[in-house]
């Protein structure tokens, strides 16, 4: 082994499967609470040099975990016969619609406050916000053996449901309609370079038998997500397609109800006299 495989293998330090309200799902609800109590003092202090520190620290972290995850997933050393193989696992390609906020967060550190910069951030406060709220209640299927990825999935939901709350609580991301549906045509392009690396990548040959499934909705792989997976094995490809992403765009509008039910609230308890 050469250096940088030595160091890939030290890094491939193994636990106990984490289950789930164990103690490591635990201390990271403890951790997405304490930065949502951190966020929600800051709220009043918004600036645009706080927001690059969030997304920043957000999206840099997420992705260097993201290449390393990548890397040691492909590494393997057979210590009996001292032999290195390397062989890409497709299956866990980061283009999942829970991988996206790093590269929102990413792209709008280098964006100005225009358009193009308000519409990836307000997909990543209407639509991620769910898949990152599922996994930090319901985290099982994500735990795996090795310690690393274990903190690389928690710091990816749990990190980018937090920079979702904070953009809607800081008032980054305004709760007005237009980008509600800025955040659906995100959104939609999003499935369509998902469909499209789908459809390139099983084609051109060179999965040799494994799975390549962006955003579950390939139409050659049944999805692995409950209830969806039904739905793609009972219904007509486009069918499901579209149920799919209306399912996603229900689920964010719902966020959007929830957050102008919640900022009423809030308008009308600072009205109350006293």
């Amino acid at each position: 082994m050469n250096l940088f495989e030595k160091l890939l293998y030290m890094l491939q330090v193994e636990m106990n499967t984490p289950k789930a309200f164990g103690w490591f799902h635990l201390m990271w609800i403890c951790i997405t609470i304490f930065s949502l109590l951190i966020l929600f003092k800051l709220k009043n202090k918004y600036s645009e040099k706080q927001l690059k520190i969030v997304l920043g620290t957000y999206g840099i972290i997420a992705l260097l975990f993201e290449v390393i995850k990548q890397l040691i997933w492909s590494f393997n050393y057979d210590s009996i016969n001292n032999i290195v193989t390397w062989d890409y696992q497709w299956y866990a390609a980061p283009f999942q619609l829970c991988t996206t906020p790093i590269f929102v967060a990413i792209i709008c550190l280098f964006l100005k406050n225009n358009k193009i910069r308000n519409a990836l951030l307000s997909y990543m406060a209407f639509v991620t916000i769910l898949g990152g709220l599922i996994t930090i209640i319901i985290p099982d299927s994500c735990f795996v053996s090795d310690t690393l990825i274990n903190i690389h999935t928690m710091w990816l939901h749990c990190g980018s449901f937090v920079v979702s709350v904070y953009l809607i609580m800081s008032g980054t991301v305004k709760l007005k309609k237009e980008n509600l549906i800025n955040a659906f045509v995100v959104f939609i392009i999003f499935v369509a370079i998902a469909e499209v690396l789908n459809i390139i990548i099983y084609n051109i040959d060179i999965l040799n038998g494994e799975t390549f499934n962006m955003f579950y909705i390939s139409p050659y792989f049944v999805s692995t997500l409950p209830v969806f997976n039904v739905l793609q094995e009972n219904l007509p490809f486009i069918i499901y397609l579209i149920t799919y992403i209306i399912a996603v765009c229900i689920g964010a509008t719902t966020v959007y109800g929830i957050s102008c039910g919640v900022r009423k609230l809030k308008n009308k308890k600072t009205a109350l006299p006293g």
